[in-house]
């Protein structure tokens, strides 16, 4: 009896944390064995399986660049191992900058074409990653928010820094202890504490521009919690430089909660994997990205821009469908008629604070 033939047509798909592995099988074999490297050069076995065309590699690593093969076996021997099939694991409902690339070629059926090169195809995924961030941060408002930073005012000061990646130690402005809080992206809350030893919370508004000579200080109109009617907004484009400007200046002594999203970690190499997916919207980012390619080709997109429609539809429902209570809207931390202080945009009295 011979050896198996060599084994063709091996595939290697992530699916949640694991690795599915599917091949063409070899005439004469009884069963196969099944090889791992990290390095596509270096094999060790991996399993021996029956007479079967696929195998799942369970939680091999997320995150891990893998590299497999495949050989048919009986009693003679073992065959040629097959060609080598690469890929990298990632946690349910996310995906390896090198999947979310190969997956928007596949959609965009430019798998061999170079007419866009890698690097063009990681820039492009990572534009359309920020798209998805920014409508999950709209339709969601909470979904992509940080553990919160804290600042503590002076009395004198209208303007604070914003955390930067560097700046806010343990989550307080001006801490010594922990890990910097993360970069600031975009600011979805703040709140100001009304009682410095035992906080009460107020949410503060975000400034209106039109309303701007609204808020002279000394401001007059105070709450029942004797806090002024205040507002922010955040004072340039630079995150690294960019600054918290309150007004009227609150009082000393006074803390601020900061809510926010933070950046979004950089994909660069094959081997990072995304943070925004679960739920599957990331197939969002690969259909955008693949929209990118076929636009730079100045090829027809309608398909793409169809789906790229229902996906956004898809997300918005989800967002929606979270509050039986309320299914349309996220509301404000509070809304207070009577003592809101006017000044809203929303139709009504909003709060103020």
């Amino acid at each position: 009896m011979a050896v198996p033939s060599q084994v063709t047509g091996l595939t290697a798909e992530q699916a949640d944390g694991n690795i599915l592995l599917t091949w063409t099988g070899a005439s004469g074999s009884t069963g196969y064995q099944i090889q791992r490297s990290t390095d596509g050069a270096n094999f060790t076995n991996l399993v021996a399986v029956g007479l079967v065309s696929q195998y799942v590699d369970s939680q091999p690593g997320v995150g891990i660049a893998y590299w497999y093969q495949v050989a048919g076996v009986n009693g003679s021997g073992t065959g040629t191992y097959s060609s080598s099939a690469y890929m990298i694991a990632a946690p349910p409902g996310e995906m390896s900058l090198y999947e979310l690339r190969l997956r928007s070629q596949q959609t965009a059926d430019r798998q061999n074409s170079q007419f866009v090169v890698n690097s063009e195809w990681n820039s492009m995924l990572r534009l359309a990653m920020y798209e998805l961030y920014d409508i999950l941060t709209d339709v969601y408002e909470d979904y992509n928010v940080c553990s919160p930073v804290f600042i503590n005012t002076n009395g004198t000061s209208f303007q604070y820094a914003l955390p930067n990646g560097l700046n806010y130690l343990g989550g307080v402005l001006g801490g010594t202890n922990g890990a910097p809080a993360p970069r600031l992206y975009k600011i979805s809350g703040l709140d100001l504490g009304v009682n410095t030893s035992n906080n009460a919370w107020v949410t503060i508004h975000r400034f209106d521009w039109i309303d701007r000579n609204a808020f002279v200080y000394p401001n007059s109109t105070s709450t029942i919690y004797g806090v002024y009617n205040m507002r922010y907004r955040p004072m340039g484009a630079n995150t690294y430089t960019q600054q918290l400007s309150i007004i009227p200046t609150p009082a000393g002594n006074q803390q601020i909660r900061l809510w926010y999203s933070p950046v979004l970690p950089a994909m660069l190499a094959d081997t990072d994997v995304s943070v925004i997916g679960f739920s599957g919207w990331i197939r969002y980012v690969i259909v955008r990205a693949a929209k990118y390619a076929l636009d730079k080709e100045e090829s027809n997109t309608d398909k793409l821009d169809a789906e790229l429609l229902f996906l956004r539809e898809r997300i918005s429902q989800s967002a929606s469908n979270r509050d039986e209570g309320q299914a349309d809207t996220v509301s404000n931390t509070r809304r207070d008629p009577v003592y809101g202080g006017g000044f809203s945009n929303d139709g009504g009295a909003g709060g103020g604070w």
